[in-house]
């Protein structure tokens, strides 16, 4: 895995932030079958599709309603390698409890482009094909929540919907944040959230 390369590749330039993750941490990704995923800082939506070459039925831009995480600071997560989403005909609500019981955080749109972008560069295909996903990083209008997903023909749709929703059809996808700001020997111990791994990687917990 060069990390380098192929976010030059994604987005024309390196990463402008440090991974945070350990090398240990990055060594263990594919026993744990989840990969690296960057997001810069104040690239929007729409200028993320256009670099990827995603066709959508939405412009992000006029959608006010969309409301998006960390605009200001270029991150790092680790997400799922599942080409489909997971907790299939589970409502947003009950699979957001799922996640926050073991530290796990949810994708807004920049998320998930971002992550659709390094999936198709590793695998040679789109994630979430006629399926729908529930994006928990982010927020839809005042209550609501997106899903998204691509059509059979490769193209992105999304939509506000309600979070008390269910369907065979519809799931979620987790990602997991760093434990640390950055790599030092005082932060390099500190243990990472994992999806299943129960409580150990919550950011505030009790002793």
């Amino acid at each position: 895995m060069n990390m380098t390369s192929d976010i030059t590749a994604l987005y024309g330039s390196p990463a402008s932030v440090p991974c945070p993750f350990t090398q240990s941490e990055i060594g263990e990704l594919e026993r744990t079958s989840e990969m690296l995923v960057y997001v810069p800082a104040q690239v929007t939506a729409n200028e993320m599709c256009a670099q990827f070459g995603f066709r959508s039925n939405v412009d992000f831009d006029a959608d006010r309603l969309i409301r998006y995480t960390m605009t200001t600071e270029s991150h790092w997560f680790v997400a799922s390698t599942s080409p489909t989403p997971e907790l299939m005909y589970r409502s947003a609500v009950a699979a957001r409890r799922v996640f926050e019981d073991e530290g796990l955080h949810g994708m807004d749109v920049r998320r998930y482009l971002a992550f659709a972008a390094a999936f198709r560069r590793r695998f040679g295909q789109l994630p979430d094909q006629v399926y729908w996903t529930f994006l928990h990083g982010g927020s839809y209008d005042r209550s609501g929540i997106s899903i998204i997903g691509f059509d059979a023909h490769g193209v992105l749709s999304h939509h506000g919907w309600m979070k008390d929703f269910k369907a065979k059809f519809v799931g979620s996808r987790y990602i997991v944040l760093a434990p640390r700001i950055e790599v030092r020997p005082e932060t390099s111990e500190l243990p990472r959230a994992y999806r299943g791994g129960g409580r150990s990687g919550r950011e505030a917990d009790m002793d």
